[in-house]
């Protein structure tokens, strides 16, 4: 072969055969060369040499991302018996959660059948939330919603990892899969330790923007939605004004802004100039407000180290959890929790108030790809009506989403069958025993 022809291969069809994984490609001079993809104006191409890549480690179960929802994945796997590698590619836990600062845990409230107002998400949510709370380092905000100090949440979840025997590794952003026919063998990483794989039983996809979704061909819609910002400044015990919540630091306060809408979350030029406008937002924020009562000696504490992307890729599952569905008690016989919604949510129809927001079930189907027979889904992208985007991201819904996830991953592989075959029944007791609430 020469080598121009050899530089033709398909390089997810080289790296798999480097790895020795059986994908049944047969490296074939005459296809075309594979055209790396974006949604970016392209200007031309280079070509990347083909390379083999190298396999480092290997895990019943990698979960990539690990924000509330790869967390309560991550855990919940590993408490199954299950070996389990969580990627982040930050060099902390908790996304948006603690990286930009989205401190309250809603969503783990609503509106009950018996017209009482009550909590309906317990689980791992309820379980890291006590944690924090014993500590000292959460607070209560609207009555039932905590707000937890995310230096405190860091600790606290990378404390759960290393008791429930999870490997983690920081500094690793996804970079592709390796699939073996409808089958992902293993994950590609770019790290501070060059490109290398590391192969999985089974993934579950808690990116946030469902990098593994398209990467393994999974059919999902790209949406839109505000981007926003959190910040936190000090000196704020006596400052009070609209978007401005405590903390558990009495001293320390956030501050909140919803950014512009109808963005495009997975745009770096588009995500560079937010980022720019929303330093620049907060630093004249900080101006005006010490300008008013109790504002004095504001000194801006952090301005986080995330946007606020709310959503981007979004799953078109085994079934969809549809909005309709949401407002009216709707069961599933693969329900895997119960989700709140306290939060007034602006739909395609109207307002509906934040105190008549019924809870919903979340069925195993939303988090269920069509094709992929080792892959979830948890987190922002599982699959739900645009409507619901505000409820679906929200970090209660997160941590749900997760564990029900997480659990379902561990049980494929415990009883050997796909995703889509898992055992409806024993998943349920699984996720009753981890405190999963399953009424309305």
């Amino acid at each position: 072969m020469d080598r121009r022809n050899f530089l033709k291969i398909g390089a997810a069809g080289t790296a798999a055969a480097s790895l020795g994984l059986a994908t049944g490609f047969s490296p074939d001079p005459r296809k075309k060369e594979i055209e790396a993809k974006t949604r970016l104006d392209v200007k031309g191409y280079v070509s990347e040499p083909a390379r083999k890549i190298p396999v480092v480690d290997a895990a019943d179960i990698v979960v990539l991302g690990g924000g509330p929802a790869g967390v309560a994945a991550a855990v919940s796997a590993a408490r199954q018996g299950l070996d389990v590698i969580l990627l982040e590619r930050e060099y902390y836990l908790g996304g948006l959660w603690t990286g930009c600062c989205v401190l309250p845990v809603n969503n783990t409230s609503g509106l009950l059948k018996n017209g009482k107002w009550g909590q309906v998400i317990y689980g791992f949510s309820d379980e890291i939330c006590s944690r924090l709370a014993s500590m000292g380092l959460s607070v209560t905000i609207k009555g039932d919603t905590p707000v937890p100090d995310p230096e405190a949440a860091k600790y606290v979840m990378e404390l759960m990892l290393g008791e429930a025997g999870v490997r983690l590794l920081y500094n690793c952003q996804g970079a592709g899969v390796i699939l073996s026919g409808d089958r992902i063998d293993a994950v590609l990483v770019e790290s501070k330790s060059g490109r290398v794989a590391i192969k999985a039983k089974a993934v579950v996809d808690c990116s946030g923007d469902g990098d593994i979704l398209e990467w393994a061909g999974e059919d999902f819609e790209l949406r839109k939605a505000h981007i926003g910002a959190m910040w936190r400044c000090g000196n704020a015990a006596d400052f009070k004004r609209r978007g401005v919540h405590k903390t558990p630091i009495d001293s320390v306060k956030l501050f909140h802004t919803n950014g512009e809408y109808d963005q495009d979350g997975l745009d770096i030029y588009n995500l560079t100039r937010l980022q720019l406008k929303m330093r620049k937002h907060m630093w004249d924020t900080l101006e005006k407000d010490r300008q008013l009562p109790g504002g004095e000696n504001l000194f801006l504490l952090d301005s986080t180290t995330l946007l606020g992307v709310r959503v981007t890729r979004v799953l078109n599952s085994v079934r969809n959890v549809t909005y309709a569905d949401s407002v009216r008690y709707a069961s599933y016989a693969d329900c895997v929790g119960v989700a709140g919604a306290d939060n007034s949510l602006k739909y395609s129809g109207g307002t509906l108030p934040g105190k008549k927001r019924p809870v919903w079930q979340l069925p195993y189907s939303a988090i269920t790809p069509k094709r992929i027979p080792n892959l979830l889904v948890a987190g922002r992208c599982f699959g739900f009506d645009k409507d619901l985007t505000y409820d679906a991201r929200e970090v209660g819904t997160c941590f749900l989403t997760g564990q029900a996830a997480g659990t379902a991953a561990a049980l494929s592989l415990l009883d050997r069958c796909s995703v889509q075959e898992v055992n409806i029944a024993r998943l349920q007791a699984r996720l009753a025993e981890g405190g999963v609430r399953f009424d309305m």
